[in-house]
């Protein structure tokens, strides 16, 4: 569905990604994993656009037409201003308004989509709520409702599972399995190595460079990971190369 190749991302002097290879597949559940620092966010914003590039590329199936309308970025919660005077209808609407194009007005069928969404992502009886007031779990919910309104072919997740509790956990989980059964690729950015490997078709570990990627079965080896993370500890920002 997506193929990056050779792909580096720089702040200034600082490389965040450097000469990055990797595929994401159609039907296909994935999971990028790295320390913090590792370079994973920056993958994601690279792949929407958010991070400008300075080597390689990024080729998108020909089939999806425009990238922009086929993907859609469900980013780190702290990132977002919940403060923002919308409800949880706002919200997840905005999935669609964005598929639409500004000056277009949802029409029933959008309505129905957002309807869904919000069912799917167990959000619907919180939909008159300002998201300020929402519980962290919640949130990222909304987030997803958010997302499957879009309908998109690419879902691209950045730390879903970080603040919620564990039932959130398992429904984020279960809800994006569903998606990639589907036939859609889904990414999922996460340091939660275990609960990826359990549940996810496709490992790319990540300290700045691609490290390994594969099935779970290929990826996780115990050289894999002590060349992922410094230590046993998950969140260490080095890596032993």
């Amino acid at each position: 569905m997506v193929e990056v190749r050779g792909l580096t991302v720089r702040y200034g002097p600082q490389v965040a990604l450097e000469d990055a290879s990797v595929t994401f597949y159609s039907g296909a559940f994935s999971a990028v994993i790295g320390p913090n620092g590792a370079g994973k966010s920056s993958l994601l914003k690279a792949l929407v656009g958010l991070a400008a590039t300075s080597a390689g590329e990024i080729i998108f199936a020909p089939q999806l037409g425009r990238p922009q309308s086929a993907v859609a970025y469900v980013p780190q919660q702290q990132t977002l201003d919940w403060a923002f005077p919308v409800t949880v209808w706002d919200t997840a609407m905005m999935g669609r308004t964005a598929r639409l194009g500004w000056g277009r007005w949802p029409g029933k069928s959008d309505r129905e989509q957002v309807a869904q969404a919000l069912h799917k992502a167990g959000v619907y009886d919180l939909k008159d709520r300002h998201i300020g007031a929402l519980s962290g779990g919640q949130r990222q919910r909304v987030l997803l409702a958010r997302m499957l309104a879009r309908d998109a072919r690419i879902l691209l997740l950045d730390e879903p599972l970080t603040g919620v509790d564990a039932a959130t956990q398992e429904r984020v989980m279960a809800l994006l399995r569903a998606q990639a059964d589907e036939g859609r690729a889904v990414v999922m950015v996460t340091h939660d190595l275990e609960a990826a490997a359990g549940a996810c078709d496709h490992l790319a570990l990540i300290n700045r460079r691609v490290i390994a990627q594969g099935t779970p079965g290929e990826v996780y080896t115990p050289h894999n990971i002590e060349a992922t993370f410094s230590s046993s500890h998950l969140g260490h920002t080095h890596a032993h190369a």
